[in-house]
C-alpha cells in the first residue's frame, strides 16, 4: 500500500496487517522459532541478525519486554492468543508516520501494548487506523489530505 498527500509530494510505502510467514506469538519476534517452553527466546536474535519482525518496526528493548511479559503472564492469556500485526503510528509533534509492530497482551486487569517513540523527537507515537488517515495531518505540509492506495 502507499500513503500519499493530495496537496504536496509526500508519499510513503506502508505495510498493515500480518505476514504469512508469522506463526504464533511471540515467535515472529525472533526467527519464527517456537520456544514457548523457554523464557528466553530473545536470545535467538543476536544483534547482528535480523528477526522476522525487523528492528525498523520494533526495537530490541520493546521486543524483549513483550517476550518477557508474555512468558510472565502466559497463564492469564486466554489460550495463549495475542492479536498482533503491523500498524500505522504517527508522532503527535512532527507528524511523521511509520509502520510499527503492534500487539496486545490481554490480561485480566490490564492490556500490555508496545510503546513506540519517534526517532526524531522522542515523543510517544499514537496508533493510527486506516479509517483516520483522511483526518491526519500530512508529515510534509500538515494539510489533512492524506490518502491510501
Amino acid at each position: 500500500m502507499e500513503l500519499y498527500c493530495g496537496v504536496c509530494t509526500y508519499h510513503q510505502s506502508i505495510e498493515v496487517g500480518q505476514k504469512e510467514e508469522w506463526k504464533s506469538f511471540p515467535s515472529m519476534l525472533t526467527y519464527g522459532i517456537e520456544h514457548s517452553t523457554s523464557a528466553l527466546p530473545f536470545l535467538f536474535v543476536p544483534p547482528y541478525q535480523e528477526p522476522l519482525v525487523s528492528r525498523q518496526q520494533i526495537d530490541d528493548r520493546i521486543r524483549a519486554d513483550l517476550i518477557r511479559a508474555y512468558h510472565a503472564h502466559i497463564d492469564e492469556i486466554e489460550e495463549g492468543w495475542v492479536p498482533h500485526q503491523y500498524d500505522l503510528f504517527q508522532c503527535p509533534t512532527c507528524h511523521e508516520i511509520s509502520t510499527r509492530f503492534w500487539c496486545a497482551l490481554l490480561l485480566e486487569k490490564e492490556i500490555i501494548e508496545p510503546t513506540h517513540q519517534c526517532e526524531r523527537d522522542g515523543s510517544v507515537l499514537t496508533r493510527l487506523s486506516l479509517d483516520d488517515v483522511a483526518q491526519t495531518p500530512c508529515p510534509n505540509c500538515c494539510e489533512q489530505t492524506l490518502h491510501v492506495r
